[in-house]
């Protein structure tokens, strides 16, 4: 595992730039926007990444990693997603380039950069090192259902859909709730909060029989060190293609609370128009019922992604939707988590007083005799 902090990262993402169509992209600039010297789009060289995003301001945008050369880079990451495991073709040089001039590359792809012999033999001769996140960890087991005996409060980002804001959600979560004295982690789920905390696995890469089995080992190894476990979510678990890992995390995760995460005005899940989305309420019970088969679990609390709303519409949508489920709702790049985690600091403490009354009622025979 590569340490991107503190580096010269160029983040490609030819042909695709955008907050919607380079997820890995924006979400790493979004916290990482420090170590950015330059975004590699062709369609879009000469403009400035804060024009597109809305942050990010004074990262360029370039035609090629060579037009980038300049800001001597010491990784190259590749910010951009596939729908297969087959690299483009139009790639294949500007990744070259990066290898012979030194750089390091930072690949989730499901192409196997190390493994394709005229990457690894450029990587050899310059000593450039590959990273490839999606893979998985040398040791895999299956999932124990250990978590039941963690003193831990384990926390679960959920979505009505992909690219909703549950990796966004559980680090603003994360960073609110240390804010507001709570010991709390974030275990990564996916590369981009990878690249963001520096550890964690990208679960779709794991075999499926073992998703469940390392959310469980990356829980115990966070609540190791902290009181809050925050887990982020992947997928959707009425999404088309991605469920089965969404169900491998509810399980191996074993959360006492979920937040549920959506985007604002969405109807269908975003690349499927003939795979309409659930209602949030009938959502929510579906990932209640299918979460509590080990212990109970709630949905606490709903954090909408209203994009580039203007804070009063913004404002009224969350309203919106606080109404339609019952529940506290936010939009945390708007408004900030702080409602998310009072409601999850609440919902905390009814589990400890749950917990020591029936440690009373346990004990209260026992006195008698």
């Amino acid at each position: 595992m590569l340490c991107l902090k503190e580096k010269r990262v160029v983040v490609f993402a030819e042909g695709c730039f955008g907050p919607v169509t380079s997820k890995v992209a924006t979400s790493y600039l979004r916290y990482r926007h420090d170590d950015c010297v330059a975004v590699v789009d062709s369609r879009l060289a000469g403009q400035d990444v804060g024009a597109v995003l809305g942050y990010g301001h004074g990262i360029p945008l370039v035609d090629s990693l060579e037009s980038a050369l300049r800001f001597e880079p010491q990784i190259l990451l590749i910010g951009v997603g596939l729908f297969s495991n087959e690299l483009p073709e139009s790639w294949r040089g500007q990744i070259a380039v990066a290898l012979r001039r030194g750089i390091d590359v930072v690949s989730g792809l499901h192409f196997r950069i190390a493994t394709d012999p005229e990457f690894a033999a450029l990587a050899a001769a310059s000593g450039s090192r590959i990273w490839d996140t999606k893979e998985p960890p040398a040791t895999l087991s299956t999932n124990a259902a250990r978590l039941d005996e963690l003193h831990g409060f384990v926390v679960h980002t959920v979505g009505s859909d992909c690219r909703v804001g549950k990796k966004t959600s559980a680090i603003e979560i994360t960073e609110a709730a240390r804010r507001k004295g709570f010991n709390a982690g974030f275990v990564a789920t996916g590369q981009s909060g990878i690249y963001i905390s520096g550890r964690g696995v990208a679960v779709d890469a794991v075999p499926a029989d073992f998703i469940a089995g390392v959310t469980e080992s990356m829980v115990l190894e966070s609540a190791a060190h902290h009181d809050w476990i925050v887990v982020e979510g992947q997928g959707s678990i009425s999404h088309p293609a991605y469920s089965g890992v969404t169900l491998g995390l509810l399980h191996g995760a074993m959360p006492q609370a979920l937040v549920l995460c959506h985007e604002a005005d969405l109807s269908h899940h975003k690349g499927w128009p003939n795979a309409p989305l659930r209602a949030l309420p009938e959502l929510i019970a579906v990932y209640e019922q299918l979460a509590s088969f080990q212990r109970p679990a709630r949905v606490v609390a709903v954090s909408v992604h209203c994009g580039h709303m203007n804070r009063e519409d913004a404002a009224s949508v969350v309203e919106r939707i606080g109404n339609e489920t019952g529940l506290p709702t936010t939009d945390v790049i708007h408004f900030g988590a702080d409602t998310l985690v009072d409601a999850l600091a609440a919902h905390r403490r009814g589990l400890l007083g749950e917990r020591t009354d029936a440690s009373l009622r346990v004990d209260a025979p026992a006195r008698n005799h």
